[in-house]
């Protein structure tokens, strides 16, 4: 079972985030040139994350999500994956997830919207539709940090074409006419 968001129920055992219930061990053994892209991306550099993503796939990045020692090299690789099947797990952690973790989930997210507009998988449906859900209450949850809150506005206002969230519901109280990073 890969990871299934269970947004605000209690932890996972192994360190994985409260937002993410594994259900069970799935921490799947690599090969160790797949170990040698996980320590490589760690540093975030955006061609690393890239090798990663396309070599784990998005089930294996999301699997990787629930274990401590690599999710936010996960959550970052995020941006680098098609489709929306990863921004489920990228709404819950910026609804839930620590600073560092939120801010690297809406920066995948704000990637994922960012990206040209071209014909959608079908199956990708219903998690686009979750991950704008988790991304609005991120966006309108006050106690957030304002870099998370910025970033979840910009996702959710490029993601609004494709149905997911109307722009009226997305919070006009969050100004992010100026980068985040330079306030």
């Amino acid at each position: 079972m890969l990871a299934d968001c269970k947004c605000g129920a209690g932890g996972p055992a192994d360190g994985a985030a409260p937002w993410l219930d594994a259900g069970e061990d799935v921490q799947v053994a690599r090969a160790p040139e797949i170990e040698e892209l996980w320590a490589r991306a760690k540093d975030g550099e955006d061609d690393e994350l890239a090798r990663l993503a396309a070599a784990e796939g998005e089930h294996g990045l999301e699997e990787r999500a629930t274990s401590g020692a690599h999710r936010l090299t996960a959550l970052r690789a995020m941006a680098f994956s098609p489709g929306f099947s990863s921004l489920p797990v990228l709404g819950a952690a910026a609804k839930s997830g620590t600073a560092d973790e939120a801010r690297a989930a809406v920066d995948s997210a704000d990637a994922i919207a960012a990206r040209k507009r071209a014909q959608v998988d079908p199956e990708d449906h219903d998690e686009l539709m979750s991950g704008c859900a988790a991304l609005l209450e991120a966006a309108k949850d006050a106690s957030r940090p304002r870099p998370v809150r910025v970033g979840a506005v910009r996702a959710l206002r490029m993601l609004a074409d494709y149905g997911c969230v109307a722009q009226d519901a997305i919070p006009k109280d969050v100004d992010v006419g100026t980068p985040a990073s330079s306030r």
